[in-house]
C-alpha cells in the first residue's frame, strides 16, 4: 500500500468524523420519526416490502425472551402519546434526536396501538401499529422494525426502521 493510499483513506475517515457532529446538529431540529409526516390529499406508496427467506414450520415459537421483547413492544405504544412514561423506555441511539422532537412527535397523535402480534427475531421487533392523529384525519397503519436492546436495567427500543404503510 503506497503512502497516499494510507493518507487518503485516513483523510475520507476525518472527514466523515468531521461531519457526524455538523449532521446531529442540524438533524436536532428535524422531526422525530425517520421519514416526513403525512400530507392531506397526497398519496405516498409504501416501498415494497421483502421479508428474509425463513425455513417453513408448522407453527412459530416464541421462547420467553422473544415473548418478553414482544410484550415490551406492546406495552409502549398502548402508552403512547404519554411521553413521560414513553421516554423513559427510549434508549440513547433513538435519545440522541432529542426529547422536544420526541413529544412534537406523539404530540399529534392521542394514541396507538399494536395491530398484530409483533415477531421477535433476535433483538429485533416487527410490529405493524395504528397511530390515532389528534385532528380526527384518517388513522395511519404503518409496519416498523424496532431494535430493542437492554440498557440501564431495561429494555429500551433504540432503533426504528420505517418498512411503510399498510
Amino acid at each position: 500500500m503506497s503512502k497516499e493510499g494510507c493518507f487518503t483513506r485516513l483523510g475520507a475517515i476525518a472527514a466523515v468524523v468531521a461531519l457526524v457532529p455538523a449532521y446531529l446538529a442540524v438533524a436536532g431540529d428535524k422531526d422525530w420519526w425517520p421519514f416526513p409526516p403525512p400530507v392531506a390529499g397526497v398519496a405516498r406508496p409504501a416501498p415494497p416490502f421483502t421479508s428474509p427467506a425463513e425455513p417453513a414450520r408448522s407453527a412459530p415459537v416464541q421462547d420467553d425472551a422473544a415473548a418478553g421483547l414482544a410484550d415490551f413492544v406492546i406495552d409502549y405504544y398502548r402508552s403512547m402519546p404519554d411521553t413521560t412514561a414513553g421516554w423513559p423506555l427510549i434508549g440513547p441511539n433513538l435519545r440522541g434526536r432529542g426529547r422536544a422532537s420526541y413529544d412534537r412527535f406523539w404530540g399529534r397523535y392521542s394514541g396507538a396501538e399494536v395491530l398484530d402480534q409483533p415477531s421477535v427475531r433476535d433483538s429485533q421487533v416487527s410490529v405493524r401499529i395504528a397511530l390515532h392523529p389528534r385532528d380526527g384525519t384518517a388513522t395511519l397503519v404503518e409496519r416498523h422494525v424496532l431494535t430493542v436492546i437492554r440498557y440501564d436495567g431495561g429494555l429500551r427500543i433504540d432503533a426504528d426502521e420505517y418498512l411503510g404503510r399498510g
